[in-house]
């Protein structure tokens, strides 16, 4: 997880997750994951081209992130953490807290035949 520089004096906090810096890949989509149900999930699929830079601006989200590497959960909970997401990476979003607002920062557009939503055709990609 990276935490992007904050800077903060007696008006409050700013945050920054700039291109080229935390970010390293240029944005060309952002979009937020907001409203999601009591016990509901997102996400459950891998992207093989795009990159992603996710961030919890509101609330908390569990963010389980698989790879030929291994799989780790990762709990954001704080406007000043981010987790970047490489393509081929599977990735299962739940425990969205009632107030949750998700940031997502994305290197392409979005393309439904790029993503891979069959988790046993995902672990074939990867050779597991």
């Amino acid at each position: 997880m990276d935490k992007p520089r904050t800077f903060t004096d007696r008006r409050g906090s700013l945050t920054i997750a700039e291109e080229g810096i935390e970010v390293p890949f240029k944005i060309q989509r952002v979009y937020w994951i907001h409203s999601v149900p009591e016990g509901e999930e997102r996400g459950m699929h891998s992207n093989r081209v795009c990159w992603e830079y996710v961030v919890a601006v509101n609330g908390s989200v569990d963010i389980t992130l698989e790879d030929a590497e291994g799989r780790c959960t990762y709990h954001l909970d704080s406007k000043d953490k981010g987790l970047l997401i490489p393509p081929d990476t599977w990735d299962e979003i739940r425990n969205f807290s009632h107030d949750a607002v998700l940031l997502v920062l994305a290197s392409h557009s979005y393309n439904e035949d790029a993503y891979i939503n069959s988790y046993d055709e995902f672990l074939k990609s990867i050779g597991k």
